[in-house]
């Protein structure tokens, strides 16, 4: 099974978006590994199949101070799903606008499929997820839109080139289905 690493976009001993998504993939039968974000650096990422980069609960500077530990995102070619401040942090890097306070949700909101993709097997056309966010971004041009709500339009976006995946909603919640999707794609 694949060898996935969840990176922790909380400062270090606040689990609690990281931990379900650990828990996901052990329980699909894949090997899960945990990190720090702050270790991506030093840490050897092309010895995992997949990487999974969990939300944070924390405020305002998390994308410009989390940035600099995630460059290697441009150059790694295997499969990544950003998630809340993972998808922050990655439509940043390559040139997405952030939307402070424009777009914010807290709660179970509907998002559409906009763009078929292997990720959104066997989900239906519309379906609920759970989101707890103030700031969104804008899709940049190195990506494409996938899935959108009415409250915010950049809910999942994918690299025109490579396996590059982020979503602004916590699919750890109730959406496991998505995640157990990405795993399959990392193989």
């Amino acid at each position: 099974m694949a060898k996935i690493v969840v990176v922790n976009n909380a400062e270090p001993g606040i689990r609690e978006f990281a931990e379900p998504i650990v828990q996901i993939i052990s329980d699909a039968g894949s090997t899960p590994a945990f990190i720090e974000y702050a270790e991506c650096p030093a840490t050897n990422l092309n010895a995992f199949d997949g990487i999974i980069l969990s939300g944070s609960p924390q405020g305002n500077d998390i994308v410009e101070h989390h940035a600099p530990y995630f460059q290697w995102i441009k150059d790694f070619e295997k499969p990544v799903l950003g998630i809340c401040a993972g998808h922050h942090v990655t439509g940043y890097l390559y040139g997405a606008e952030l939307l402070r306070s424009q777009e914010p949700e807290s709660g179970d909101f509907e998002v559409e499929i906009v763009k078929t993709d292997p990720l959104f097997n066997e989900l239906p056309q519309k379906f609920t997820v759970r989101q707890m966010h103030n700031d969104s971004i804008t899709v940049p041009n190195d990506f494409e839109l996938l899935l959108t709500s009415a409250t915010c339009k950049n809910q999942l976006m994918k690299h025109k080139n490579k396996p590059l995946y982020s979503c602004q909603f916590h699919p750890e919640f109730y959406n496991h289905r998505l995640i157990l999707n990405f795993i399959a794609l990392c193989g």
